[in-house]
């Protein structure tokens, strides 16, 4: 019995570590609330807008910069040269802030995800929420500095359909080495 029970633990430790892993790296890309999002700004989060300039000039997250509503769609080096210019750091958390389920702020979202090495926050109902939720918005400028960086695809997203499966068929893992083995018919 005392094997089983510590064997039992010792493979309820193994699956926490790994499971505490998977919830660290899903942890850096998140949908929050207006709650969260207050909790991250006031533990240092940037904020960036993607709303229109004139929904901007009304009223903003405080020190949220501005970003073209397009933003997502940029090449690489634009937008790495836009958020540098903006002062936004992508080792920090970045709150994303857009109109209420705005797909722009979704694909900016996903967008930043790819190359920051800190998290990346989705404030789902914009702006909006934030003001629902008895939260001010500010009208004052940010004079951010400039911070230079360079992008780097942490997570590559795929864009090959596969089935199910095809990757345990097309490729041989050998200790650390891969190698391509033709698929079975």
């Amino acid at each position: 019995m005392y094997r089983f029970a510590r064997t039992l633990a010792i493979v309820c430790l193994w699956a926490t570590s790994a499971l505490g892993a998977l919830h660290a790296h899903a942890g850096g890309h998140e949908a929050v609330s207006a709650d969260t999002a207050a909790l991250a700004l006031a533990r240092g989060a940037t904020v960036v807008d993607v709303r229109s300039k004139s929904a901007y000039e009304k009223g903003h997250l405080p020190n949220a910069a501005l970003l073209p509503q397009d933003a997502a769609q940029l090449s690489v080096a634009k937008l790495e040269r836009l958020l540098s210019d903006a002062g936004i750091d992508l080792s920090r958390t970045v709150l994303v802030v857009g109109e209420p389920g705005d797909a722009n702020a979704q694909a900016l979202w996903h967008t930043l995800s790819t190359y920051a090495t800190g998290r990346v926050l989705w404030l789902v109902g914009g702006a909006s929420e934030w003001q629902m939720a008895g939260r001010a918005l500010s009208t004052q400028p940010i004079a951010a500095k400039a911070v230079p960086q360079r992008f780097v695809a942490l997570y590559p997203l795929s864009t090959d359909v596969r089935m199910a499966g095809q990757s345990t068929r097309s490729v041989k893992w050998v200790g650390a080495e891969v190698s391509e083995v033709s698929p079975r018919h």
